[in-house]
Formats: C-alpha cells, sequence, structure tokens
C-alpha cells in the first residue's frame, strides 16, 4: 500500500518504533519449508496477477519451534502461535464438520434380508474452516486460504 514510511513516521511522533511492533506479533509459520513455501508463493502471485484462488491446508496449532539455550543445550520448544488469536483469520463456523477416523464396518441385514454395511468410525473430530486473505501486491486482488483445525468431539 506504500504506507510504511508514513506509518513510521506516525509512530516516531508518539515514540513508538515500528520495529518494536512489528516483532510483537508471533510468525504464523505457514509457508516454511519447501513445499509451504512454494504454496505460499503462488498463492500470492496467482492474487497479484489477478488469479482467483483458494489454498487449503491444517490449522496447526504449534508453529515450528522455538530454540532456547539453558546450560549450554539447544532446548526445543513449541511455537505457540495462537496463543492469543490470530487477528487475520475469520473462523467459519458454519463451515464445520463431523469427520471419522479408522474404526470398524459392520454388516447388517437391510430391508428384505439384503446385506448391508455400515461404517463405525473409531474416532471423530470437528473439522471447522479458518479463511486468511491472501492479499496481491498493490490489494488489488484478495484470495484465501482456507486452514482446518480439527477439535475432538469428546474431550479427554
Amino acid at each position: 500500500l506504500g504506507l510504511v514510511d508514513n506509518i513510521r513516521s506516525a509512530l516516531n511522533t508518539l515514540g513508538v518504533d515500528i520495529e518494536v511492533i512489528a516483532g510483537l506479533e508471533p510468525d504464523a509459520a505457514l509457508g516454511n519449508g519447501g513445499l509451504g513455501r512454494l504454496a505460499a508463493c503462488f498463492m500470492e502471485s496467482m492474487a497479484t496477477v489477478n488469479i482467483p484462488a483458494y489454498g487449503y491446508g491444517i490449522r496447526y496449532v504449534h508453529g515450528l519451534f522455538r530454540q532456547q539455550m539453558a546450560d549450554g543445550w539447544q532446548v526445543e520448544l513449541p511455537e505457540t502461535w495462537l496463543a492469543h488469536g490470530n487477528p487475520w483469520e475469520f473462523e467459519r463456523r458454519e463451515s464445520s464438520y463431523e469427520i471419522g477416523f479408522g474404526g470398524t464396518v459392520e454388516t447388517v441385514n437391510g430391508p428384505n434380508d439384503e446385506l448391508r454395511y455400515v461404517w463405525k468410525p473409531g474416532e471423530r473430530v470437528i473439522a471447522t474452516a479458518f479463511d486468511t486473505p491472501i492479499v496481491g501486491w498493490r490489494g488489488e486482488r484478495v484470495n484465501t486460504l482456507r486452514l482446518w483445525s480439527a477439535q475432538p468431539i469428546d474431550p479427554i
């Protein structure tokens, strides 16, 4: 949008450093790694050249990991990028679905004694969509990255 210099100047008049503000937002680590980086580039590039698109993925609770040194040893800790929520995403509760995994298939008698097969999932979760706008260069096109969260139906 070309507003960085104006924002930096406005923040400076308030005694606030733009770099400090930028450092407060945790990195979602979306698009890290080979395929993730490629997918992120495709999403942003398609928006930039005005190609409508949707991207889909998993909304991981933890990003990559944080590294710290303790007594001369590297310690890996979970990256809790969603600890304070994500202001850039929109939860789509109307797009929630029950999803089954594993389980068994049971044979039952249907009408007229015909055999029917009924799947009984071993585990079930609720999948909910979260949409993040992906804005192209100069903001003329906005595409959507839809990440799916999974929550247990029966928490432990």
